[in-house]
């Protein structure tokens, strides 16, 4: 299974200037870490120090300037291209359509996969998702592999993107077929194909649940909640919003896990800063973790 991302607010990384203007942020995010420096390294008790004939044992300066991963906002093959489709998502998002493309590319030693959706571009039509083909793009994007996420339908009512310039500085645009999707979220990994394990994503949202709505929840063993932001049509195509309360019935959870069903009594905010822990179900739905 794969994971959706999004994440998202993923309009948010364009905006509106005026009525017929439109401003794409695309600034890259410094990620700096610190790192300790030195010739003829000596390490005690995992601190790495030197000693001089005036100072003794002491700590070295602390570099500021290497990046903890060099695939932290990974520049992909993938060229930036100027925006053609608009579609101004409505103010509430719950059960509105979309679908993601999600290559992934060698990054070093590893691998990074990037999350492209179609929200604020278009509401994925039928004909314009079904005529993608995986392996065509693939091919053309020179990725080790491709996965089209969808059709998906959000449950979120509400997405607030926590960074100004998108999520980790994300906002490239691309078009897969005939379909225009923006760059929404990251994945230092390739996306894990089984469900119930969570993938780390990388994007800084806030996802908002109104009051009055069901909302559904896969709870862990150990007593984690995960929250459904989206529901799939990926493994069955006829799953519908009103098939959700009684959706624990079909899925194979593993032992002490449990679905839950809630109506809130207030709105509830679900936060990533940063990081967001997403599973996926037996049918693809996603859940985000739900962090105190």
């Amino acid at each position: 299974m794969y994971v959706t991302i999004l994440l998202l607010a993923f309009f948010a990384f364009a905006t509106l200037s005026n009525e017929n203007d439109l401003v794409v942020n695309d600034d890259k995010a410094e990620d700096k870490n610190e790192t300790i420096s030195f010739d003829m390294p000596i390490t005690a008790c995992g601190v790495q120090i030197v000693k001089t004939p005036e100072e003794g044992f002491q700590n070295l300066p602390i570099r500021t300037d290497v990046p903890a991963d060099p695939c932290t906002n990974f520049d992909s093959p993938i060229q930036n291209e100027e925006r053609i489709q608009l579609l101004i998502p409505p103010s509430d998002l719950r059960n509105f359509r979309y679908g993601e493309v999600i290559p992934t590319f060698v990054c070093g030693d590893g691998l990074v996969s990037e999350v492209y959706v179609t929200l604020s571009f278009s509401d994925c039509p039928d004909e314009d998702w079904y005529a993608l083909n995986a392996e065509d793009i693939k091919s053309a994007l020179g990725s080790v592999d491709l996965k089209l996420n969808g059709p998906r339908h959000w449950l979120v009512n509400g997405i607030v993107n926590n960074n100004s310039s998108g999520a980790n500085g994300f906002g490239k645009i691309q078009t897969f077929g005939t379909l225009q999707m923006g760059l929404a979220a990251q994945i230092n990994a390739a996306i894990s194909t089984n469900p119930y394990t969570e993938n780390e994503v990388q994007r800084s949202t806030t996802y908002t649940f109104n009051p009055g709505n069901e909302i559904y929840k896969l709870v862990n063993a150990k007593g984690d909640e995960y929250i459904m932001q989206s529901y799939s049509r990926i493994v069955n195509p006829d799953l519908n919003i009103d098939d959700l309360p009684s959706l624990g019935s079909s899925l194979k959870l593993p032992d002490g896990w449990s679905f839950v069903v809630e109506t809130l009594s207030a709105d509830l905010e679900v936060i990533a800063d940063g990081i967001a822990y997403v599973i996926t179900d037996d049918l693809e739905n996603t859940y985000q973790k739900i962090i105190e």
